[in-house]
């Protein structure tokens, strides 16, 4: 369950699937994989065969989770301590 965007722009694209503002994001695909974060609690509730790219991050971004949209997008989240996410996130993390 989806307890939190980290922007508006994000949370849009999860309502609309428009991927206004995200130049050559695939908005259905991402609002697809915000619909699965939304219908699950814990990270062990997504299906590890999804060809979704699921990992842990590092760096700047200890304590994150990402999943691939298509390159260079991917969805970032934190998760909740009681279950669910925070901070959901589409971004393109590698750039600069």
């Amino acid at each position: 369950m989806i307890k939190g965007y980290k922007n508006a722009k994000t949370r849009k694209v999860h309502e609309t699937g428009n991927p206004r503002g995200f130049k050559g994001l695939d908005g259905k695909l991402a609002a697809d994989h915000m619909d699965m974060l939304d219908a699950v609690s814990h990270l062990q509730e997504i299906n590890p065969l999804a060809s979704i790219g699921l990992h842990k991050l590092k760096g700047t971004r200890k304590g994150q989770w990402a999943m691939s949209v298509n390159d260079p997008w991917r969805i970032c989240f934190i998760p909740a301590r009681n279950g669910g996410w925070l901070d959901i996130e589409i971004t393109d993390y590698h750039k600069g």
